[in-house]
């Protein structure tokens, strides 16, 4: 091993030495915010990259001479400039582009297609600012939990849960990333927001499944979400007012750097309920984003970025205010600083240091000493390390380390019961993957291994991991993955997810074997046209020890739970046109999703057949007002639902019997309800007012009022006869939302 790096090492020197280097960073003239995946070529050889989320690219082996780089990101100019690449030397560049408004019609190169023709990225999606801000708003509000339920492979199970279910796996199988920091709940009371202000955010990643080894520890995806850098040439802000909630950002230049702060309050339930005079109740939320970064040298950037969200909701007697009082409260915090360093033009590194935790509690006061306390938490630390190494032109090797000590704590007090436990999981993890472009332009192959070690349990578990892509032409290319992912942690959640709050974690215990999973995946990507891009997608998860609740209870105790085997199979297929008079996507996903415990099989409660979405955009369709609509159809879930009812008489001694009627159950999610669908419309006008620029939007959700079935419950009528009820999900719902920028 230590002979093949030594000549490794050795034909690099060799190659570099005949050869000429072109290295850099790509930002926005405007803000210095650095634009991830820009397109970055040499004219004239054929050799190009893009750029990382950070801005960087290197162009290794280079031939000398002169040539002229060219670099293209949509919305902006494209530039170009001759260099001279000399022998053995490297040339290195700064590069800012200037933005430029896109004329309708217009066609250029996007970030999407420079991932197509350079990166071995199966079954990711990426969305933009641009896209999360154009999709139709709930309560007025942009939330990218919601926009990405509109992708394919992801479903809801209800319009109160932003909850991510993504082929066939359940919200505690995917990790949510915010700058490294861990999220563990990224939902607000009802599901409607997540606490991620939108305007705040640069980058927004799904990797739905083979995702890259540097990730792990779930097994069904990843959401890695990153916050803008700030304006580092001037001072600017925004501020928005919905019907819901009002948010404001600020951001501008510190001394070598730049800062961004975003902040939103929802004042509608308690606003109104005072307002109305609504006694003894009490919600609201708020999000807290923060970002600071300094450039500590020409090579070393700094950042360091913060979250704080919460819900409190707060109900009592209002004639007796002392005789019962309830209080919950939930929510996540964490602060994650990370330094990228260029250590030289063909090693680059990120090491992120990160603190996360999740909280929940609830209080229960009664009149006099009596009184139910129930607090959870789940705290993170993470140190991780990730490396970057071109030590070829057609090879670029990524590896790592990653270190997590995990502590999960359940405290309960009542009349004389106390108890306070504390459970900790420590995992460590290194990564090494290798991306090799076998055939230039048209095969690449992207194996890694992942190799994790946990301290529950004393285990050791190898995740091997896969990728390929084959450009079959210039604008059809063949995409195959497969890896294996375990996972460390499972919920304690109800088997009912309508009324699911908040999450109880706990690490898998000792005796019981590792939830993990297999993932098959295939398919097929062509670019119709420059703005034009259609996929396919098939899947298959081979699922082991499942960790399942109890069907029926609302809470399993660890010990308890039980080990469930399954699989998930599916289709996908996305249309996505970026430009144009009319543009938008299409998603339409087949999803088989299937479950055994103890020879029992069931499809779980978010086995969704058939799904489809359909987003279109009008820009400057009605007085220069931009038109947006979202259609989503989909087949009905399963729920557990009534299969019979008898009389069950109680005798009384020296009285009349009593009869009451009992309910008999079904098998665990063994009906469905009906089709689900729904019609959003958005028209958003923006304008100068001054020096301001003013956004007037007008949201309607659910257009033609929509009976999507909730839940369904039963009552006896007084002939004894069940009878069956339905709640209902949002009705008809208009809102208006005015935006202000300076």
């Amino acid at each position: 091993m230590i002979w093949q790096l030594f000549s490794l090492f050795c034909l690099v020197s060799a190659s570099s030495a005949r050869t000429g280097a072109v290295n850099g960073f790509v930002r926005d003239s405007t803000s210095g915010e650095p634009l991830a995946y820009a397109n970055v070529e040499i004219k004239g050889t054929g050799q190009g990259t893009s750029t990382n989320l950070r801005g960087y690219f290197y162009i290794g082996e280079v031939e000398p001479g002169s040539y002229q780089i060219e670099v293209t990101f949509i919305g902006y100019t494209p530039f170009r400039q001759k260099i001279t690449v000399a022998e053995g030397r490297l040339t290195s560049l700064n590069i800012e582009l200037k933005p430029e408004p896109v004329q309708l019609g217009e066609v250029r190169v996007t970030a999407e297609r420079a991932r197509f023709e350079r990166e071995v990225e199966i079954s990711s999606k990426r969305l933009d600012t641009r896209q999360l801000v154009l999709a139709p708003k709930l309560g007025g509000e942009v939330d990218i939990m919601r926009t990405i339920q509109l992708l394919p492979g992801v479903i809801t199970v209800s319009d109160f849960s932003n909850k991510l279910y993504i082929r066939g796996g359940s919200p505690d199988q995917n990790l949510i990333l915010l700058d490294g920091i861990t999220i563990y709940n990224p939902s607000h009371l009802f599901g409607i927001f997540s606490p991620f202000v939108p305007e705040a955010l640069a980058d927004v990643t799904l990797h739905a499944g083979g995702f890259p080894a540097q990730f792990g520890s779930r097994l069904s995806s990843v959401l890695d979400v990153t916050t803008r850098e700030g304006n580092c040439k001037k001072w600017t802000g925004d501020g928005s007012v919905s019907m819901i909630a009002a948010r404001a950002i600020a951001e501008g230049p510190i001394p070598k750097g730049s800062i961004l702060i975003a902040a939103r309050r929802t004042y509608l339930p308690d606003v109104l309920l005072k307002l109305f005079g609504v006694p003894g109740l009490n919600y609201y939320f708020y999000d807290l984003m923060a970002k600071a970064n300094s450039q500590l040298h020409d090579n070393y950037r700094l950042s360091v970025a913060g979250l704080g969200a919460e819900d409190v909701l707060s109900f009592w007697d209002p004639d007796q205010p002392d005789a019962f009082r309830v209080r919950m409260n939930w929510g996540n915090r964490g602060v994650s600083a990370r330094l990228n360093a260029v250590f030289n033009p063909v090693f680059y590194g990120e090491m992120i240091g990160a603190w996360s935790n999740f909280f929940s509690g609830f209080r229960v006061r009664f009149e006099g000493a009596d009184e139910i306390l129930l607090k959870g938490d789940l705290t993170n630390w993470n140190l991780k390390a990730n490396f970057t190494w071109y030590p070829l032109d057609r090879h670029t090797l990524g590896f790592g380390l990653d270190l997590q000590a995990n502590r999960m704590g359940l405290r309960v007090e009542y009349d004389t019961t106390r108890f306070n436990t504390q459970d900790t999981l420590v995992p460590v993890a290194a990564y090494l993957e290798d991306k090799w472009e076998l055939i230039p332009k048209k095969l690449f192959f992207r194996p890694g291994l992942r190799l994790n070690h946990y301290s529950k349990g004393n285990r050791f578990e190898p995740e091997p991991r896969f990728g390929m892509k084959i450009l079959l032409t210039k604008n059809t290319a063949l995409n195959l993955a497969l890896g294996r992912f375990t996972q460390p942690l499972a919920t304690l959640n109800s088997t009912e997810p309508v009324f699911s709050i908040y999450d109880v974690w706990v690490p898998v215990p000792e005796n019981r074997p590792l939830p993990s999973a297999t993932h098959y995946i295939a398919g097929v990507e062509r670019w119709l046209r420059d703005d034009l891009l259609f996929q396919v997608e098939a899947y298959f998860k081979d699922y082991n020890h499942l960790l399942e609740t109890r069907y029926g209870d609302y809470f399993t105790r660890p010990e308890s739970l039980l080990t469930a085997e399954g699989f998930s199979t599916g289709a996908e297929l996305l249309v996505r046109k970026s430009a144009g008079r009319i543009n938008g996507w299409l998603a339409y996903s087949y999803m088989w999703t299937e479950r055994s415990i103890n020879g029992e099989t069931y499809h779980p409660h978010y086995d969704r057949r058939h799904n489809l979405n359909l987003i279109l955009n009008f820009p400057a369709l009605l007085l220069g007002a931009d038109l947006s609509l979202r259609w989503t159809l989909g087949t009905g879930l399963p729920y557990s639902g009534l299969a019979g009812y008898y009389p069950r008489v109680i005798e009384r001694p020296g009285g009349k019997a009593e009869i009451q009627w009992e309910f008999i159950y079904g098998r665990r999610d063994a009906f469905r309800y009906p089709v689900y669908h729904r019609l959003d419309a958005g028209l958003a006008k923006t304008g100068k007012l001054g020096r301001f620029e003013v956004g007037i939007s007008l949201d309607i959700v659910n257009l033609y009022n929509a009976r999507n079935v909730l839940v369904y419950y039963w009552e006896f009528n007084p002939a004894g006869i069940p009878e069956r009820h339905q709640i209902n999900m949002i009705p008809i719902l208009p809102t208006l939302g005015v935006k202000v920028r300076f």
